[in-house]
């Protein structure tokens, strides 16, 4: 029968793991050891994704994994006991955007809340993953929802990932914000008076709508 080694190796070649999966289709959900001295262990989505982020897998290589593993069964809100992150949030979390564009379809739960209390929007946000973004914004329950860590909102992780740009940064916040807005997203004063909001015209029209505020006439 396969380990998890097998599993972790054949996640980087799609016909390897197909067949692996033909014989044991419980290796879908089994909990993959890696890292240094073997101290992650996490589902089978989200280590696709995972690689991606670390480069192991190649653009393009991702998406074949992901359908092998949801046709044997992959539980697309995998969640490890005492923890809250799911393969969408991980997805998003790591600029695995298509990967997480999948699980969606797959009927993964956008509102389900990560580590942070955060959503995947958040993350969507804060990576400006543009269409990610869009598919989440209809199907969060509270676009306004601030998690638990930094008590802030999607768009406000977006206006962070914008003025911060995080590891697997995909650029355009400029873009989930104005998504953000265009759907009722609440705009903080403070984002506004930002010295560097006032000076790019990009972010300044994606959280007014291109309307300027009187307080920023000069």
């Amino acid at each position: 029968m396969a380990n998890d080694a097998d599993v972790k190796t054949a996640i980087c070649d799609g016909d390897a793991l197909r067949r692996l999966l033909a014989r044991d289709s419980s290796q879908a959900n089994a909990l993959i050891t890696w890292g240094t001295n073997g101290c992650v262990r996490t589902h089978p989505l989200h280590y696709v994704s995972d690689m991606l982020f670390n480069s192991v897998l190649r653009k393009g290589k991702e998406l074949p994994l992901v359908e092998a593993l949801l046709n044997a069964g992959a539980a697309v809100d995998f969640r490890q006991d005492g923890k809250r992150e799911t393969p969408l949030i991980g997805a998003a979390s790591l600029g695995a955007e298509d990967v997480a564009l999948r699980l969606l379809d797959a009927g993964a739960a956008p509102e389900l809340r990560g580590e942070f209390g955060e959503t995947a929007l958040h993350w969507a946000a804060l990576l400006g993953e543009e269409r990610l973004a869009a598919r989440l914004i209809g199907g969060t329950t509270d676009i306004n929802l601030r998690d638990e860590r930094y008590k802030s909102s999607p768009l406000g992780w977006a206006v962070h990932g914008w003025c911060n740009p995080p590891a697997g940064n995909q650029g355009r916040q400029c873009e989930a914000a104005a998504q953000l807005v265009a759907a009722g997203a609440t705009i903080e004063p403070q984002w506004l008076e930002s010295q560097k909001v006032r000076s790019d015209p990009s972010m300044l029209m994606a959280l007014t709508g291109g309307t300027e505020p009187s307080n920023l006439s000069s």
